[in-house]
This record gives C-alpha cells, sequence and structure tokens, in this order.
C-alpha cells in the first residue's frame, strides 16, 4: 500500500456515520463523501503518517489524498500541502493549490487551502502576488475568495509586521464591492483579523471606501472596532 492508501484506509476506520450526515449538512457540498471524523483527529492522523517523511514524499501523499471525492482525505491532503508548503518547492505548491481550487465547492476545503497553505507561500515568496492577482479577477468565486485568505494568513498576531498593512488593504481593495457572499465574507474576514493589530488603519480604510463596501462587509468588518 501507497501511504495515501494507509492514511485513506486509517481515515475509514475512524468514520463515525451519524458524525458524517451531520457533517455533510454543514458543509452543504453535494460532491463529496463523508467518514464523519473531527478536523482534530484527522490532523493526528497525518502528523502521524507524515511525520518523518522527506520533504518530496508528502508530493504523492497530498495527491493521492485529494483525488479521493471524500471530504475528510482532502482534509487530509491540505494538512499535508500545508506542511510541504512550509518547505518545499513554492511554485509546485501553488500550482497544486490551483488545481485543487477547480474542485473546491466547500468553505471547508477552501478556508484552510487558502489561509494555511497559499499562506504559508505568501510569507515565503511575494512574487506569488501576481498569481493571487489574476485570481481576484476569475468567474469562480472560490477562486476569487483564495485571492483573499492568503492575507488572512498575513494578519494573524503569530505572523504580521507592520509593513504587511498597506498589502493586505491594497489586496482586499477589489473585493469589498463583491456581492458574492463567500466573497465579502472573506474580505471583511481579514479587515476584522487586521483590526486586532490595526484598528486605526482599518477604521481609515473603512471611511475612505464606505461608499462602495457592501453592508456585509461593512457589519463584518467593523466587529472588533470602537467608533
Amino acid at each position: 500500500m501507497t501511504v495515501a492508501e494507509e492514511v485513506l484506509e486509517e481515515l475509514r476506520k475512524l468514520g463515525n456515520p451519524e458524525q458524517a450526515e451531520a457533517v455533510a449538512r454543514y458543509m452543504k457540498t453535494s460532491s463529496l463523501k463523508f467518514f464523519g471524523i473531527r478536523l482534530p483527529l484527522i490532523q493526528k492522523t497525518v502528523t502521524r503518517f507524515a511525520k518523518g517523511l522527506a520533504t518530496e514524499e508528502l508530493v504523492p501523499l497530498m495527491n493521492g489524498l485529494w483525488k479521493q471525492t471524500i471530504f475528510e482525505s482532502r482534509v487530509a491532503a491540505i494538512r499535508v500541502l500545508e506542511r510541504y508548503a512550509k518547505r518545499g518547492d513554492v511554485f509546485l505548491a501553488l500550482d497544486a493549490s490551483s488545481q485543487w481550487i477547480d474542485d473546491v465547492d466547500t468553505w471547508g476545503l477552501m478556508d484552510p487551502l487558502g489561509t494555511l497553505c497559499v499562506g504559508s507561500l505568501l510569507l515565503r515568496d511575494r512574487d506569488i502576488e501576481k498569481t493571487l492577482t489574476k485570481w481576484s479577477m476569475s468567474e469562480n468565486f472560490w477562486r476569487r475568495r483564495a485571492s483573499i485568505l492568503p492575507y488572512l494568513h498575513l494578519s494573524k498576531k503569530s505572523v504580521y509586521k507592520k509593513e504587511y498593512t498597506e498589502r493586505i488593504l491594497q489586496a482586499i481593495r477589489p473585493h469589498i464591492s463583491d456581492k458574492e457572499f463567500f466573497v465579502g465574507k472573506a474580505a471583511a474576514w481579514v479587515l476584522r483579523e487586521l483590526s486586532k493589530r490595526e484598528p486605526e488603519a482599518v477604521k481609515a480604510f473603512i471611511d475612505q471606501h464606505r461608499d462602495v463596501m457592501t453592508r456585509l462587509v461593512i457589519r463584518e468588518a467593523s466587529k472588533k472596532l470602537k467608533w
């Protein structure tokens, strides 16, 4: 058995049919099957099998897991890709992320893929912003969301640097008037996280662009601010 097949078999054993039905309803995706496994247990399984593997060995593992049309297998694939994104080839990881976005139809996969994986790549190499700019103009709203989420990673307390502020705001600007819920929500999410670090900068941004922002973005982005 390949390592991917071993992980899949382990996930299958850990499955809970009753929980699978609940997770399926919550994720609102019709294209995937569900084993019904809590996310920390998936992460624990990935850690056990991926620990000790060479960086290049992570590639067949993550691809083998992603090709399964099973939610938990794809979550595991993203967790492997997250490991690879921190030390593997940046553009190989970016290409894998881009291909996987075409398969995504739930925020439950899009959010860790965009934040943990592409976010790690953005932290390593600013050149991928050229790709994110292209994604931001896509007709696929999941890809537009994917162009935003890496900046959520840059806004986190453990990662953030003051010089990131303007980059983050510039990246969010094209999306603050997007009427697609999942895109506007992501833009607001980044602004809200950034407001914990730079409240005055986010206040100024909202004041400057309030006339073009959707109500969703204004409401969600302002939640941590004191006016």
